[in-house]
């Protein structure tokens, strides 16, 4: 066990954040903290990381062990590049390899006479090096760093140059090479496209901590988490297994619950009926103290309680287009005369449901937004079919401001209801009783999400084009939207990074790359196998392309005899290359070797495996090295 919360409660002055908590983390556990927006989760994830207080309970930590908590916040200096405060993860490494490249200075002949014990310092020093679990640390640094969308041209960038988002993102960077044994992150998909996102998944899978988030992402959660903690009414529930499994299990236990309270209370019925009765008859009044007794012995069954305060949205339409809804014929959008991705040709029909998809910056919403007609377009026409009428949805939306009351808000876009009329649409959002004369610049961003919503769902367009649509919803509220949505009988055209969403509403999927789309027939999860299906089919396609081009090229410049002293070559090159990665593949076996503990607590074994590492990287250095001559020969002749 590395962490342990034993009745924890937190309160803001009187009012109950949640109390009696009990949360346990122990060695690579992948868990999620769960539960609406407002029911304290983030403020969890900073009691388990000890930079809140909390009121009453016990927060237990094993011995040294490192939290790592990634909130907005920035953990790093501005006044470094990103590729030094990467480096400050590996202080000790880098260490080891200055004091090495010193020693390596004082190998000379002289030193070495006079001092007998130099040698070995310096072979144990590199054993320490060879061995050390961030040897590759360099490689680390980038191959995080192009996972989180970082380019080799940002490395050595002042990291004050960066967005707010990049900063969150060179902090996440940050935090998950330097491994703390709990890794803590709040919405870490936040600021990643859908390839960051899934490279994230991996990274995570594989991390040899522990992790404990909190995520609106439930794809995210389902490839990640095997422990789910549901917070609700104050209260926290553990369930073993992703967040599918978890959603599952919670309606089995409230429905497993609710049927022993039932009959609990039948039974106590039964028995206050009886005492009630006999209590006062002599002949019976025994009999009515005996199932008193029981009564006052019985374990009372709380009435299970769910949290089902959820919007009720339904979209529905004036009436039905005709089968062609849209015609795209040669678009090209973009901003101030610059094209943004590629030309699009795309015919829309009715009943089509299209996620756009693709990586930030590549024009999805310029997009959608020239084809809802709210920005203008470089090129191209949009053509609507019959008695196609238009709502757009832009996630910009949920952010404005305004000093309306929410009841102001909609009423002045629909004047003509009454206010009964108003508030109940109002409640069906969420926003009931005094909640409706609150300002619409004071609300969340997901208030204001379903305040948008609330007008979207008024207009009953047959084509909705949407802009990141579960943008600032929680999880339920999400899950409403797609119940909607699938209900829906007109046209859907939007843009997300919300993989579940995408899954369960999408028939088609555009995917936009820098200069070219391709269209897929199907949900996500049919559009990730073709799309892993074409990048085998360009790899194998790329390298025959390119063995045909060498053999062209040899073919051209090379003579007879030219070309079997080529080919001799060619052949002793590959061989060597061959030599070199069973050579590597050895050298890594062995370091494995060495950090088992029945080897390095054996002095014995510890000199064995040294010795044949040595001797492994001073083969693996002369084959690198006739490598490397083999390629010059071959070069030279190739250029004649």
């Amino acid at each position: 066990m590395l962490l342990q919360l034993n009745n924890i409660s937190k309160y803001f002055v009187v009012t109950e954040v949640f109390s009696k908590v009990k949360l346990e983390i122990n060695e690579k556990d992948k868990i999620a903290i769960v539960g609406r927006n407002g029911a304290g989760k983030s403020t969890l994830l900073k009691v388990i990381a000890g930079i809140t207080s909390y009121d009453s309970g016990e927060r237990v930590v094993s011995k040294n062990v490192s939290i790592g908590y990634l909130s907005q916040e920035f953990i790093v200096k501005e006044d470094k590049t990103v590729y030094e405060e990467m480096l400050s993860c590996f202080d000790e490494i880098i260490s080891l390899e200055k004091e090495l490249e010193r020693l390596s200075e004082e190998l000379t002949a002289e030193n070495l006479e006079s001092d007998h014990g130099l040698l070995n310092r310096y072979d144990a020093l590199q054993n320490m090096v060879l061995t050390h679990n961030d040897y590759h640390y360099k490689s680390k640094i980038k191959s995080v760093l192009y996972g989180l969308d970082f380019s080799e041209n940002d490395l050595n960038k002042s990291i004050s140059n960066f967005s707010g988002g990049q900063k969150t993102r060179i902090s996440m960077a940050k935090l998950l090479l330097s491994e703390p044994d709990i890794l803590i992150l709040d919405e870490p998909t936040n600021h990643l496209d859908m390839e960051n996102v899934a490279w994230l998944e991996n990274y995570l899978n594989a991390y040899p901590g522990a992790v404990v988030v909190v995520s609106h992402d439930r794809y995210f959660l389902d490839k990640i988490v095997n422990i789910v903690y549901n917070v609700e009414f104050g209260r926290t529930k553990k369930y073993v297994g992703n967040y599918s499994k978890f959603l599952k299990q919670y309606e089995e236990d409230y429905e497993k619950h609710l049927r022993e309270y039932i009959s609990q209370q039948k039974d106590i019925k039964k028995l206050e009926d009886f005492v009630q009765k006999n209590i006062a008859r002599s002949s019976t009044s025994g009999m009515a103290k005996s199932r008193q007794k029981i009564l006052d012995r019985i374990e009372r069954i709380d009435n299970p309680r769910k949290d089902e305060k959820r919007a009720h949205i339904e979209f529905s339409i004036n009436e039905q287009s005709g089968r062609d809804v849209l015609r795209i014929f040669d678009l090209k959008v973009g901003y101030e005369k610059e094209q943004i991705g590629p030309s699009y040709n795309i015919d829309v029909y009715k009943g089509d449901r299209i996620a756009i998809v693709g990586r930030n910056g590549v024009g999805k919403s310029t997009l959608i937004k020239a084809i809802a007609k709210k920005s203008d377009f470089l090129d191209g026409e949009v053509t609507y079919g019959s008695k196609v009428s238009l709502g757009y949805y832009d996630q910009k939306q949920a952010e404005f401001e305004s000093v309306k009351t929410i009841l102001q808000e909609l009423w002045d876009e629909y004047p003509n209801m009454k206010e009964a009329d108003v508030r109940s649409v109002l409640g069906r959002f969420l926003f009931s009783g005094e909640d409706v004369l609150k300002l619409v610049r004071d609300l969340s961003g997901g208030e204001k999400a379903r305040l948008q919503l609330a007008k979207l769902m008024l207009e009953k367009n047959n084509l909705l084009i949407l802009d990141e649509p579960t943008n600032h919803l929680d999880i339920v509220s999400k899950q409403v939207l797609e119940s909607a949505l699938e209900n829906y009988e007109g046209t859907l055209i939007f843009v997300s990074h919300d993989r579940y969403f995408i899954n369960k509403i999408a028939n088609k999927i555009i995917f936009i790359d820098e200069n070219k789309y391709n269209l897929y027939l199907g949900n996500f999860d049919y559009y990730l196998e073709k799309r892993e299906q074409e990048k085998i089919a360009q790899e194998i396609a790329g390298k025959e392309d390119k063995k045909e081009l060498v053999r062209e090229k040899n073919s051209y410049a090379l003579g007879k005899e030219e070309k079997k002293l080529h080919r001799k070559l060619e052949r002793e090159r590959d061989a060597v290359v061959i030599d070199i990665e069973t050579l590597e593949e050895e050298i890594s076996k062995i370091n494995k070797e060495l950090v088992k503990e029945e080897v390095y607590t054996d002095v014995e074994k510890t000199q064995e495996y040294n010795t044949k590492l040595q001797e492994a990287n001073l083969k693996l250095e002369e084959l690198n090295e006739r490598w490397l001559e083999l390629e010059e020969e071959l070069e030279n002749m190739e250029g004649n």
